[in-house]
């Protein structure tokens, strides 16, 4: 029998506290230009890669070890770069998220960044704080339990 996590488990309020301060951390490296060993806390380091392991196997041919996890992860990763491209085809959206996933890989050993990876840093810098957004967003979504107030009209 196999064991999925259902989809508002992982959703984007689950990945907020590792967003939050991957952005921060991502920040300092970037005025710095160079990485340094443990400058992203290990948990959380741990948190981004697992993060964008999910976001590959959706990319990837083969079925995801844990489809609504992979997919959902996926979904938030893609509307990330197309928040900041709306005209990214998916082919463009894989290609950004590899580069990514290829730098995060980078982050934990020390050394300086080239103009390349300056840009991809700044790429994943941008996803970070645009899923921390969503994540605190969807959190307080959660809290209020969508009730609108009695009275309030929508357009």
């Amino acid at each position: 029998m196999s064991q999925t996590v259902s989809v508002g488990v992982v959703g984007p309020s689950h990945w907020a506290y590792m967003a939050s301060v991957m952005a921060e951390r991502l920040q300092q490296i970037r005025n710095a230009k160079q990485t340094a060993a443990a400058q992203i806390p290990a948990g959380v380091y741990r948190d981004a890669r697992e993060f964008y392991r999910l976001v590959l196997e959706a990319a990837g041919d083969g079925t995801p070890g844990n489809p609504p996890a992979s997919i959902n992860a996926y979904a938030l990763a893609a509307d990330a770069v197309r928040a900041a491209r709306a005209d990214a085809s998916r082919a463009d959206v894989e290609e950004t998220l590899g580069r990514q996933k290829a730098l995060l890989d980078k982050l934990q050993q020390p050394g300086g960044l080239n103009e390349a990876e300056l840009d991809t840093l700044s790429s994943l810098h941008a996803f970070f704080l645009w899923l921390k957004q969503e994540g605190e967003s969807d959190a307080y979504e959660r809290g209020v339990g969508y009730e609108l107030p009695v009275g309030f009209k929508t357009r």
